[in-house]
């Protein structure tokens, strides 16, 4: 390309490479149709619960042991194998009947194979920008893929929607190639062999000392990872539970129409990430902190509401928070320590995973009891954290900066 070197042609390449695997990479078509695909093979809430929750609990578990794989594989052999165990899983919630061990297998088959992605795309990002001297690029060029993530999952949703209305098998079989496609981008991105850090250098007293502000720093900032895990469990608990469940056992609507109300969930994410600096500067960083649980804690009474009209609002904020809380909370960490920063994001994804499989358990078993009675319940509990969380931002007296992120 005229006027650019041949490094920042080649950065641009392996950027675009990265673009077109997250894009790729998240085109989940069954998704939105996971609560009626296990509903048709006759399994009760909380079973549909469980096999939900299998999917967050293998997150969870198998964080540390990707993080020891990472270290000794190269990162896109590490991508490479998630993305095949995500087409194995898929394949296999197809062909586990009406068997919840099976199915619960192969929901924690994906679970790992997601482990293995996420966050290993972005240490290859990060070891890139390093590497092309392009440092002040990442957070851009991570905002930038978070919003295609948003696109994938706004088109792949409403197809998947489209195609189950013909068979409810086919967003699974039709999301495998897109799966096995970003297993072979991969094979392209660019990866140097890096020598890993003596840890033994460290003198005793100065790993004492970093160990130490770390445990406290983690501490000073709960009220932070709360925020994050706990909204977004929620969000996700609503997306692939509580939204859908409405709408089918209680609205009665058809698959295809219930695709496209769920499109509205992506598309407000993804124009509500874009929008997040304008948001702050407009109307205050406490407001759009504010406006996460707050938009949990209005979708939760629309729903009640049992009203139509009220289903079309109910996806909108639901994406609103969807596409605040990760920016707003990463923003906030930016500023930290190195490594408390990445201590911090650690824990904060951690317990998301718990509490989302948590909460999906939690709620499955509360509509056994009762659907309603199940909702005003979690609306209580989270308007109670939310509670305690200002408390402690009161008493941290921290400014929550939002970063683009």
């Amino acid at each position: 390309m005229l006027g650019l070197s041949a490094e920042e042609v080649h950065f641009g390449r392996v950027v675009r490479l990265f673009y077109w695997y997250r894009l790729i990479s998240r085109f989940y078509l069954y998704l939105p149709v996971m609560v009626v695909f296990l509903l048709d093979r006759k399994l009760t809430y909380l079973e549909s619960g469980a096999v939900l929750a299998a999917y967050g609990f293998a997150v969870m578990a198998s964080k540390p042991v990707v993080a020891r794989i990472v270290r000794i594989w190269p990162k896109k052999a590490v991508l490479f194998v998630g993305e095949w165990l995500k087409c194995l899983g898929i394949v296999g919630l197809v062909w586990s009947g009406e068997s919840v061990a099976a199915l619960i297998v192969s929901q924690a088959l994906i679970g790992f194979g997601f482990s293995c992605s996420q966050g290993t795309d972005s240490l290859l990002l990060s070891h890139w920008t390093e590497k092309y001297r392009a440092n002040d690029a990442y957070s851009e060029i991570e905002a930038k893929s978070q919003s295609y993530i948003f696109l994938a999952v706004l088109v792949s949703g409403v197809a998947g929607a489209v195609l189950a209305e013909i068979d409810l098998r086919l967003p699974f079989y039709l999301t495998v190639p897109f799966n096995f496609a970003a297993s072979w981008l991969v094979l392209g991105f660019v990866e140097e062999s890096t020598k890993r850090p003596d840890v033994s250098a460290l003198s005793e007293p100065e790993s004492k000392t970093a160990g130490d502000e770390g445990v406290s720093g983690l501490w000073r900032l709960a009220h932070v990872i709360s925020f994050y895990a706990v909204n977004r469990a929620t969000i996700m608990a609503y997306y692939v539970l509580v939204f859908p469940l409405f709408l089918f056992v209680r609205a009665h609507v058809s698959v295809g129409y219930f695709g496209i109300l769920l499109g509205l969930f992506s598309l407000s994410a993804f124009l509500s990430g874009r929008w997040l600096g304008a948001f702050s500067r407009r109307f205050g960083e406490k407001t759009v902190w504010a406006a996460v649980p707050s938009a949990l804690l209005v979708s939760s009474i629309l729903l009640l509401s049992d009203a139509m009209w009220a289903f079309w609002i109910v996806p909108a904020l639901l994406g609103l928070a969807a596409g605040t809380v990760r920016p707003l909370v990463y923003g906030f960490l930016k500023k930290e320590a190195g490594a408390l920063k990445a201590a911090a994001v650690s824990a904060a994804e951690f317990w998301f995973a718990w509490f989302n499989a948590g909460f999906l358990l939690a709620i499955a078993a509360l509509f056994e009891w009762s659907v309603r009675g199940g909702l005003c319940i979690v609306m209580a509990v989270l308007f109670l954290l939310s509670v305690w969380q200002a408390a402690q931002w009161k008493r941290s007296g921290a400014r929550p900066d939002t970063a683009k992120v």
